[in-house]
């Protein structure tokens, strides 16, 4: 069957044909246009949070990169070559325009979006052994101000229903400072580290919402204990590891021979980076923020990996953890340690008495934008 007449011309069939594909073009280059615009203005708050030169530089950009893209369509493309080439080059410029504002815009998206969906939980656990009861309550060094202060709520309950509370934190010592210093912190104070992170971030460092517990802890000292080891004895582990185990001595020797070199430039690469988002606007610090908390939330929600020196930092300390528990004349305990100690603390305490077991779990969220309440009275 021909789709033309005998004398050459176009039939109804060819002319439907083309005018249907035509119709269908135009569809979707609407709906192209349409998706790419709306983008673009999706966009442009993250570019102004930037900084208000981010939209006309990256327009200015766009248009010059768009003369050569213009030429060479209007030689390429039938289409394009019928249009005056000023008409070819402003399209050439909006889809650019469009297309970098969508590619500088969607990772601050992703992370937010992912935040939101997927976010960092935490466990309470309660565990007993059918004599002792022991709430575990997992805890992130740095994390949104309502959750920290739900667990001083939780804290401050338990006070009142009898419990001895029981806080993470290695002890100080003379005889293992330096070395934990050097070795485990990076040469640095963690606990200025995280706050620093915390103020980058949008969030908080747990220790601020602590010192809500001062007043109790000076009228009843005896309910607060400082449960975890000191850096001395983090130390005399250590060294008992490297002479006893090859595989952790050779993965010592790695560690320290990288740490000896990396930190000092380490410690002034984050001193430097600190001082500049002192000195950043507030919309660049909210895109900060939305992108520290989005990666905090992947990482922290992918957990710290099965590392050798997971040997020293936690299942170490979880064994110290069980037995100071075990052997607490309270009945009645409530832990605040980082959630990753949760399986190894169980783990040690079914290696004391197969009896402990985890009686029920709750789970609560870390990582969330912080809250902007704002309002007046008339």
């Amino acid at each position: 069957m021909t789709s033309r007449s005998p004398d050459g011309a176009a039939t109804g069939e060819d002319v439907d044909r083309l005018s249907r594909r035509e119709r269908l073009r135009l569809r979707l280059s609407t709906l192209a246009w349409f998706f790419l615009l709306a983008g673009m203005g999706l966009s442009l708050p993250v570019l102004l949070d930037i900084g208000w030169w981010a939209p006309p530089a990256l327009a200015l950009i766009s248009i010059a990169a768009a003369a050569p893209i213009a030429w060479v369509l209007r030689r390429v493309l039938r289409g394009a070559g019928r249009d005056r080439w000023r008409t070819v080059w402003l399209k050439a410029a909006t889809i650019l325009f469009s297309t970098l504002s969508v590619l500088a815009a969607a990772p601050i998206y992703y992370l937010a979006i992912n935040s939101a969906l997927r976010p960092m939980t935490v466990p309470l656990a309660t565990l007993s052994d059918g004599r002792k009861t022991v709430v575990f309550q997992g805890m992130t060094h740095v994390g949104s101000e309502s959750f920290y202060k739900s667990v001083v709520y939780d804290l401050e309950q338990a006070l009142t229903q009898g419990y001895v509370i029981f806080y993470e934190g290695v002890q100080d010592d003379p005889e293992g400072d330096a070395w934990f210093a050097r070795t485990m912190a990076g040469g640095g104070d963690l606990s200025a580290t995280y706050a620093a992170f915390g103020r980058a971030c949008g969030l908080q460092f747990q220790l601020d919402y602590f010192t809500l517990l001062d007043a109790d802890k000076a009228e009843h000292p005896e309910r607060h204990v400082a449960a975890d080891v000191s850096t001395a004895d983090m130390k005399r582990e250590y060294e008992r590891l490297v002479r006893t185990d090859p595989a952790f001595a050779a993965f010592a020797r790695d560690r320290d021979a990288v740490a000896a070199d990396a930190q000092d430039s380490a410690s002034a690469r984050l001193a430097r980076v600190f001082g500049w988002l002192d000195h950043t606007t507030p919309g660049q610090k909210a895109l900060i923020g939305a992108a520290c908390r989005g990666i905090m939330n992947r990482q922290l929600a992918s957990g710290e990996g099965d590392t050798p020196i997971n040997a020293v930092v936690l299942d170490f300390r979880n064994r110290a953890l069980a037995r100071r528990i075990v052997e607490s004349p309270s009945d009645r305990i409530y832990v605040t340690y980082g959630a990753g100690h949760l399986p190894g603390l169980l783990e040690a305490f079914k290696a004391l008495d197969p009896a402990w077991e985890v009686k029920s779990v709750k789970w609560a969220r870390t990582i969330a934008p912080p809250e902007n309440l704002k309002g007046h009275l008339p």
